[in-house]
């Protein structure tokens, strides 16, 4: 990898551990949380398709307080407590293991006597409260309370209960609940979740809270129960078609079968549609409330918890995400690198479902955000790059070389083969030379002799670009050109010979036309061999030129040609085969050099 090349890729890399660095700070203070989370929703949406229920799916029985119940009842807040007392008798003669009520029973009635004796008869009724010490959702009040106070049982059938569970759910900014509060303080007591209390009480356990919450995990039954902020568990929802649903009145009137309770966790709350008692949820619709309890009971009861995946981690990805995108956007065309850095996003996604699946909830939204903020950005950069790097390529090249060797420069610069750094290169190089310069110039107004020479010289240049050259240097009344460098010519030699044959073929011409012009008469020598090439100069200025003993040799050969004539080297010779006709000449010395140099005279080329 050559240096410019090399300084691309470190700018490159660099663009996009920049766009990383932006990314991983607008997840540290929680941007776009919103996109975020709704971005991690996608997840729960497919388990509604699967059609599978989870092992302790079939434990969660529900009856709901549903239209029809409304219908033959009467009005839901009419309803005197006997009917709740029926049904917890009911549930306790079928064998229900625990009696939920998703209802709260704070205003004392006639009937709570009723109510009590039949709870402390079952021995199995878990009772909800819900706390409004600030604006928070309640899966009984089915909306923002605002005041600041404990709504609760009354006393009588609060001693009745087996346990007492608080009811809060946690609504984000989105209005969706996606986590429920495992703990909340209350008289300075921690208050167990409704769902928390109901799984302990099932698994028979002497107290619900058994262990201190410890690095964000609270232990219970066996069980780690990974926590966000506020002591908050996210609720792994699953298909809430799959708990068993019976009707409040039909259960009074005995329309259902009681093996469907045995041993179950039996969860009594509102489901009909007037009565306001549902919420958002990640699923794509909303959920009464009691069914959002069973979703907790079920993640607790199921073990299925969700662990949002660490800082650290996350940082990690998008770290390593963006830099695999730049180099990706780099080192291939942009045609080539959508493809690429779309395949990434997918593979990345997939990776998160996976997690997701087992567990582990990856963000799905700042790292393919990454991917595209570096795609965009690496390849402005890489577009600014090439352009610039296109833009000295023309300066240097585009008024001495023709428009196919500058296409090929092009070309080589967007696959990233052209290299203008010192290398050593077999080429060919062409000098032409005016003869009797000095004296013409002494005998010839300034103006006519440069209009002659400008003639002449357009003449060669435009035989040395026809046979794909390069003009090198002009040395006043000389012209240097290169082959095979900076782009690869086949049969450099050859063309050089062609282009010189042409060029004097050309001069002839236009002197035997008869103009008016200055005549003037040209040497040309050529020679192969092995060159330095690559950018020289100083830091202010450099030029792309070839340099060494070929460059030099093919030089003194051009002081020795006669004008109108064409001499080469030996290596010269050799590279152009069979394809020209020369006369030898005479060897000569060269200073510095121990062996005297071959030189011919070129004749015809075929």
């Amino acid at each position: 990898m050559g240096p410019p090349k090399r300084k691309r890729y470190i700018g490159g890399l660099t663009i996009a551990a920049l766009v990383a660095s932006l990314f991983c700070l607008l997840y540290g203070l929680n941007a776009f949380i919103t996109f975020q989370m709704q971005s991690n929703d996608f997840f729960f949406k497919p388990s509604s398709y699967q059609g599978s229920e989870s092992p302790s799916q079939n434990k969660i029985v529900i009856i709901g307080i549903d239209d029809k119940s409304l219908n033959q009842l009467g009005q839901f807040s009419s309803w005197p407590r006997s009917y709740y007392a029926q049904l917890t008798d009911i549930l306790s003669s079928c064998g229900a293991r625990v009696t939920i009520f998703d209802v709260l029973f704070s205003d004392p009635e006639t009937e709570d006597q009723m109510l009590s004796t039949s709870m402390k008869a079952a021995g199995n009724v878990v009772l909800p409260l819900v706390e409004t010490n600030e604006p928070a959702n309640s899966t009984i009040l089915g909306s923002s309370a605002q005041s600041q106070t404990v709504l609760q049982p009354t006393a009588q059938l609060e001693q009745s209960a087996m346990a007492i569970g608080h009811a809060n759910v946690s609504a984000d900014q989105d209005g969706i609940v996606r986590r429920i509060p495992m703990l909340i303080n209350i008289n300075g007591g921690a208050v167990p979740a409704l769902s928390l209390t109901a799984v302990a009480e099932y698994l028979r356990r002497p107290e619900v809270i058994q262990a201190p919450i410890e690095d964000n995990r609270l232990p219970f039954a066996g069980r780690l129960i990974p926590l966000v902020e506020n002591k908050e568990m996210l609720i792994n929802y699953s298909i809430s078609s799959q708990f068993t649903e019976l009707s409040f009145v039909d259960v009074l009137n005995g329309n259902f079968d009681p093996k469907l309770l045995e041993d179950k966790i039996v969860l009594i709350g509102t489901t009909a549609t007037g009565l306001g008692d549902y919420f958002w949820t990640p699923m794509g619709y909303k959920l009464n409330g009691v069914e959002i309890q069973a979703h907790a009971i079920d993640t607790i009861l199921n073990n299925s918890f969700l662990t949002p995946a660490s800082k650290g981690m996350t940082i990690g990805f998008i770290l390593f995400i963006c830099l695999l995108c730049g180099l990706i956007v780099l080192r291939f065309r942009v045609s080539h690198a959508i493809l690429a850095v779309l395949a990434l996003c997918i593979a990345y996604l997939f990776f998160v479902f996976l997690s997701f699946d087992r567990g582990v909830v990856l963000s799905s939204f700042y790292p393919p955000m990454a991917i595209l903020g570096t795609f965009l950005s690496v390849n402005l950069y890489k577009l600014t790059s090439e352009q610039s790097q296109k833009n000295e390529i023309v300066r240097m090249f585009g008024r001495y070389v023709s428009e196919p060797v500058a296409d090929q420069v092009l070309r080589g610069l967007e696959v990233g083969n052209l290299d203008l750094t010192g290398s050593e290169k077999e080429v060919t190089v062409l000098f032409a030379d005016a003869r009797g310069f000095t004296s013409l110039s002494e005998n010839t107004k300034p103006d006519e002799l440069v209009n002659a020479l400008n003639i002449y010289l357009s003449v060669i240049i435009n035989a040395v670009l026809k046979y794909g050259g390069m003009i090198n240097k002009f040395g006043g009344d000389s012209i240097m050109a290169v082959w095979n460098a900076p782009i690869a010519c086949n049969d450099h030699a050859l063309m050089a010979l062609r282009a010189a044959v042409e060029a004097q073929r050309s001069i002839k011409d236009l002197q035997a036309e008869g103009t008016h012009i200055l005549r003037m008469d040209f040497g040309i020598g050529i020679n192969s061999g092995l060159a330095v090439a690559g950018n020289m100069g100083s830091i202010d200025r450099i030029e792309y030129s070839v340099i060494g003993d070929c460059v030099n040799t093919a030089a003194k050969i051009t002081s020795l040609t006669p004008m109108g004539k064409i001499w080469i080297g030996e290596k010269t010779l050799k590279s152009a085969g069979d394809n020209i006709m020369v006369k030898s000449l005479e060897a000569f010395e060269v200073k510095g050099k121990k062996q005297s140099v071959k030189v011919y005279e070129v004749l015809d080329v075929l």
